[in-house]
């Protein structure tokens, strides 16, 4: 509902003027930050070589939330980290964790998979055995240490390279909140 104000309660007017123009920019912010996000899982995680995406919890893990004065963009899955900024070579560490993980990996991707021919001229798929996987995933570890973990241990700065569209999204969805004043 508009309100009215009399020329002596310009002050007032102002005050709420201010208070009304700051709610729609904080609003605007916080759309230009989901925006963010769509353009991170949409756009640039698909255009990255390689692609992050194995099991699809680092393209999940994008969020956006609301901060005072603004908004925030961010991931919450535990290796983002990792993809964002990498690993230099004299940051990896070998452990049981790590081969454990390259293991299940290397098994869920089919590597050291071998094709056999059955009596009958059919032929299948024989997975890696557990043994086989670990010394695959070692083998992967030892490269990592090596060559560093994502574009030489500088990562693959998905953020970074959204962060040039993030000054149209909020031009937009700053103006679209004030104009609707």
């Amino acid at each position: 509902m508009a309100r009215s104000y009399d020329l002596k309660d310009a002050g007032l007017f102002i005050r709420d003027l201010t208070k009304d123009l700051r709610a729609a920019a904080e609003r605007g912010l916080l759309a230009a930050a989901h925006r963010t996000v769509g353009h991170i899982v949409s756009s640039v995680i698909p255009a990255t070589d390689p692609v992050p995406v194995d099991k699809g919890l680092y393209r999940a893990g994008w969020r956006a939330r609301a901060i005072a004065g603004g908004a925030l963009v961010y991931n919450v899955s535990p290796h983002a980290p990792i993809i964002e900024w990498g690993a230099k070579v004299g940051n990896i560490k070998i452990g049981r964790a790590m081969i454990d993980a390259l293991a299940e990996w290397v098994q869920r991707k089919g590597i050291g998979s071998t094709v056999v021919k059955s009596r009958g001229g059919r032929h299948r798929v024989v997975k890696a055995t557990d043994s086989q996987a670990r010394g695959i995933a070692w083998a992967i570890a030892k490269k990592m240490q090596q060559r560093g973990i994502f574009a030489g241990g500088k990562g693959l700065r998905v953020l970074e390279r959204a962060e040039k569209e993030i000054p149209r999204f909020i031009r937009d969805e700053v103006s679209r909140e004030i104009g609707a004043l």
